[in-house]
């Protein structure tokens, strides 16, 4: 069995982890360094956690988490608008089979066993590629499969016309007679009011800050790794995207359409504008980063992508913390 150590990256380790995402078939943005800077200004005073599992030599996996205290219990969560947190792991070393299970197991079993004694309460939702869930089962995580959706931009922009549903084709061809323009003049302060209105519009209150929303639109952090496209008509701002770059991936992040315009296709017609900016480039896919609430999956189904299974992981340390969650689920039902 090989030595494994669990601790947390420290801030000069931040370029030694970041490359470590990168070569990970699980790393996302969501688990670099960069993120955590969202996360933390986002958040204050909770904090996401970087947490590494070193051999010897070389760092050999680890996991990102939000720390955070609730009712005097000490969780490790998946923030909002991060689609991903959880586990990551190296590359495969090798041809044997057996020897690569045997590695991730113990790196996954030293991760959990390091957070199941930090934390009373566990809620990570890991990325797409993290594939062998025994350890986590073994560990006496609850499992969750949750979904989101793939369209493949290695196809030329034509070709994936062709495959959306006519229903889609239809929507953009409306969307393209009212004239919009299509740019990149990001109003964020409007932006986040029209996106705390689609929240509202279903009799809630948007999840969101206002600081998060800023952070993620226009810090620094996210510059180099973020697009946003936008549509206006008569200069109003009728409907935007923001997109996520990392790797060969982008992220569908934040999108919201002024309920004047919902009618116009006008959100349609912006995914074919990325997928005309992007497709038959080095880009490998658009992740839709969810495919989880039938009404949403039901527009997103449209542009016919392919469905990605991934899981949440829930564990609990203590058994009154699961008693009363328990209870708690059961009165709200």
């Amino acid at each position: 069995m090989t030595e494994l150590t669990v601790r947390l990256i420290e801030p000069h380790e931040y370029d030694t982890w970041d490359e470590f995402v990168e070569t990970s078939p699980q790393g996302t943005l969501f688990h670099t360094s960069v993120w955590k800077s969202v996360i933390d200004a986002s958040y204050v005073p909770s904090r996401l956690l970087l947490i590494s599992c070193f051999d010897k030599h070389n760092l050999a996996g680890g996991c990102v988490a939000l720390e955070r205290e609730r009712l005097g219990t000490l969780t490790a969560v998946t923030p909002l608008v991060t689609p991903y947190a959880g586990f990551i792991l190296e590359p495969p070393a090798g041809e044997k089979i057996s020897d690569q299970v045997s590695r991730e197991t113990e790196v996954i079993t030293a991760l959990i066993g390091w957070m199941s004694g930090h934390f009373h309460y566990l809620n990570l939702v890991n990325p797409p590629h993290l594939d062998d869930m025994r350890p986590l089962i073994q560990a006496g995580c609850k499992l969750v499969p949750r979904f989101t959706y793939y369209l493949n931009l290695r196809l030329h922009a034509d070709e994936i016309w062709q495959r959306f549903d006519g229903s889609v084709r239809r929507q953009i061809k409306k969307a393209e007679l009212e004239h919009f323009d299509i740019t990149d003049n990001f109003d964020p302060m409007l932006a986040y009011d029209i996106f705390a209105g689609t929240f509202r519009r279903h009799g809630g209150e948007c999840p969101v800050s206002r600081e998060m929303f800023l952070q993620i639109t226009t810090s620094e952090h996210l510059r180099d790794m973020r697009d946003i496209i936008c549509a206006h008509i008569d200069n109003k701002l009728a409907s935007y995207i923001v997109l996520l770059k990392f790797q060969q991936t982008l992220y569908y992040a934040l999108a919201s359409t002024d309920g004047e315009y919902l009618h116009t296709g006008v959100n349609s017609l912006l995914i074919w504008e990325i997928v005309k900016m992007y497709a038959g480039r080095e880009w490998n896919v658009l992740d839709f980063v969810g495919a989880n609430v039938p009404s949403i999956s039901r527009f997103k189904e449209g542009f016919n992508p392919r469905l990605q299974m991934h899981f949440q992981t829930e564990h609990y340390s203590g058994t009154f913390l699961k008693i009363g969650k328990t209870i708690r689920d059961f009165l709200v039902k």
